[in-house]
C-alpha cells in the first residue's frame, strides 16, 4: 500500500472529533497516517467532525491540536493551516452534503424516510423481540407519491436514506487484513442527512474523502463495517473509492477495549505524568509489530524508514502501562540533553527552579538524576534535593545511632574544610579520610551522609550530588544536621 506505481501523490487523513481529549487509540491512528504520509512523501490531511454539536467545543479542538504537535505529527492541510480542499470542519460544508444527497433523490438512489426516532425505536424493538438482528425495515422506501405528498404537505420532518441495492456483492482488499466481502443484502437502508439537516457519519466521510483526494483510509478496524456503505456510496458517486487499511484495536491487559478504568488512556494525561512523545510514538508503533518494543530506541526518521502497513500484526493490541514507562525511562537517560531539556522546561519552570538556577547547573541536575527517573515528574524529588536543606533530625532514629552519625558527620565536615575543591574526585579524597579518622565505613557511613545532605535513604549517587551541591552548601547542610541530631 506504499503508492506502488509512485506517480500518484499519496494523500492520507486523520478526522478527529472535537467532542474529547485524543485518546491513545486515536493517536496511534493518527500516527500511522502521519508515517505514511512521510513515508511515501505524500499529504497528510487534518479534518475535524464536528458535526456532534452538543459535544463538540473549541476546547476539545485545541486540545486535539496540540496533543499531535506534541507527538510530533505534522497535518499539511487543515483548518488551522488552510488548503486546496477546504474547509476542514465539517459544520462548513454542509450545504455540499444537503445538495449532494438531494442528487441521489433525483436518481431514485435515495429518498425521504418520515419515520419518527419512537416508531424506528419501536420497530427495533419488535425486531429483537423476534430474534432478528435491528435495522431499517425501509417503510419509506415504499411509499406512495400520494402518501409522500400528504407528509410534504404535513411538513413532517424528514432524513434522507441511501437506497441500499439487492443483491450487490461489495469487496476490497484491506492492506492489512487482505480480502474482504460483504453482500449488499446483509445492509439496510442508512441515513445520508439526518432530520436536523446534519450529515451522517458514513456519507460526510464519502463526500468529504472524495472531494480532497484522499487516496489512503487508514483507521481502526472497528470500522471495517462501515466500509461496505462507504463503497456503495462511491458507486453511487460514480467515484473512485480510496484503498483501505484497518489496523486493531488497543486492548486492556483484560483484553477489554482500552478505556480509562486501565488508566491514562488521553494524550494530554500522558503529558501531564510526564511522558515524553518520543516514548508515545516508540511504543504505539512496536504495539503494531513494526519495530520491536524492547529493541533499539529509533529516532523519528528511523520509524518512518521502518513504517509499513503490510506489517502490522491482524491481531489486537495489548496496551502495557508498565512496558511504556520502561520504555519512557529509557528514552529519559537516552535522549541528547537539549532535548529533554526542552521536554522538561515546563514542569520546571512550574517548580520554580528557572529561578532558582542557571540552566548549566539545571542540567548538571538533570544528568544527576537521569537514571533515577522514569517520568519527567520523578525529575521533581531530585530537583527537590537541590532546592531546600533536608530535614535531616528525623532520619536518624535511637540516640545510639545518633552518636554515631554526629561522629561520621564532623569528621567528614573537617575533612571537606580540608579539600581544596569538592568536585568527584575532592569528594572521595574527603570520604576516605573521613572513614579512616571515624573507623566507619560502608552503608552505615555513606548512609549517614545521604541522610545529611538529602533527607533520603535513596537516589542519586553522592558522587554525582556533592559536587553539584558545592563545598559551601554541603559544610552548611553537614552544620545544619549536626544542629538537628
Amino acid at each position: 500500500m506504499n503508492n506502488p506505481d509512485n506517480k500518484t501523490p499519496t494523500r492520507a487523513r486523520f478526522a478527529p472529533s472535537p467532542t474529547g481529549s485524543l485518546h491513545i487509540g486515536n493517536a496511534r491512528t493518527a500516527l500511522f497516517n502521519d508515517l505514511f504520509a512521510k513515508k511515501t512523501r505524500g499529504t497528510l490531511i487534518l479534518r475535524l467532525e464536528d458535526t456532534d454539536l452538543e459535544r463538540s467545543s473549541a476546547a476539545f479542538e485545541r486540545e486535539i491540536l496540540e496533543s499531535l504537535k506534541w507527538l510530533g505529527i505534522a497535518w499539511n492541510e487543515g483548518p488551522d493551516r488552510g488548503g486546496p480542499a477546504g474547509p476542514y470542519r465539517q459544520t462548513e460544508r454542509e450545504k455540499t452534503y444537503r445538495e449532494m444527497a438531494e442528487a441521489l433523490v433525483e436518481k431514485g438512489m435515495a429518498y425521504r424516510c418520515y419515520c419518527t426516532e419512537e416508531s424506528l425505536e419501536e420497530r427495533r424493538k419488535a425486531q429483537l423481540a423476534k430474534g432478528l438482528p435491528p435495522g431499517y425495515d425501509g417503510r419509506c422506501r415504499h411509499l406512495s407519491p400520494e402518501e409522500r405528498a400528504d407528509f410534504e404537505r404535513r411538513g413532517v420532518p424528514f432524513t434522507l436514506r441511501f437506497r441500499v441495492p439487492a443483491e450487490e456483492s461489495v469487496a476490497f482488499t484491506d492492506a492489512i487484513h487482505g480480502d474482504i466481502r460483504f453482500m449488499s443484502d446483509s445492509i439496510t437502508d442508512f441515513i445520508l442527512i439526518r432530520s436536523n439537516g446534519m450529515a451522517s457519519y458514513n456519507w460526510a466521510v464519502v463526500v468529504d474523502d472524495s472531494a480532497m483526494g484522499v487516496t489512503h483510509v487508514i483507521r481502526g478496524d472497528d470500522h471495517i463495517s462501515n466500509t461496505p456503505k462507504q463503497l456503495l456510496l462511491y458507486r453511487a458517486l460514480g467515484r473512485t473509492p480510496p484503498r483501505y487499511a484497518h489496523h486493531p484495536l488497543i486492548l486492556g491487559l483484560d483484553g477489554k477495549r482500552l478505556s480509562k478504568r486501565h488508566g491514562a488512556t488521553a494524550v494530554s494525561q500522558f503529558r501531564r505524568e510526564g511522558y515524553l512523545p518520543q516514548a508515545i510514538v516508540f511504543y504505539l508503533v512496536g504495539l503494531g509489530g513494526i519495530v520491536p518494543s524492547d529493541g533499539p530506541l529509533l529516532r523519528p526518521e528511523e520509524i518512518v524508514k521502518a513504517f509499513d502497513l503490510s506489517g502490522i500484526s491482524k491481531g489486537a493490541a495489548i496496551f502495557d502501562h508498565k512496558k511504556l514507562l520502561w520504555i519512557n525511562g529509557r528514552f529519559i537517560r537516552e535522549l541528547p540533553m537539549a532535548t529533554l531539556y526542552h521536554h522538561l522546561s515546563p514542569f520546571l519552570k512550574n517548580w520554580g527552579v528557572m529561578n532558582a538556577f542557571d540552566q548549566e547547573k539545571q542540567e548538571a541536575i538533570i544528568a544527576c538524576g537521569r537514571d533515577n527517573a522514569q517520568l519527567l515528574t520523578d525529575f521533581k524529588v531530585i530537583f527537590d534535593i537541590f532546592l531546600t536543606k533536608p530535614d535531616a533530625g528525623s532520619a536518624f532514629a535511637g540516640e545510639g545511632e545518633k552518636d554515631i552519625s554526629r561522629g561520621i558527620l564532623e569528621i567528614f565536615a573537617e575533612s571537606c574544610q580540608e579539600t581544596e575543591t569538592l568536585d568527584e574526585q575532592g569528594y572521595i579524597s574527603a570520604a576516605k579520610a573521613a572513614m579512616k579518622r571515624s573507623n566507619q565505613r560502608g552503608k552505615r557511613f555513606f548512609m549517614t551522609l545521604r541522610r545529611a545532605l538529602t533527607g533520603m535513604e535513596h537516589g542519586p549517587e553522592l558522587t554525582n550530588i556533592i559536587p553539584i551541591l558545592g563545598k559551601e552548601e554541603v559544610v552548611s547542610r553537614l552544620n545544619h544536621a549536626l544542629e538537628q541530631l
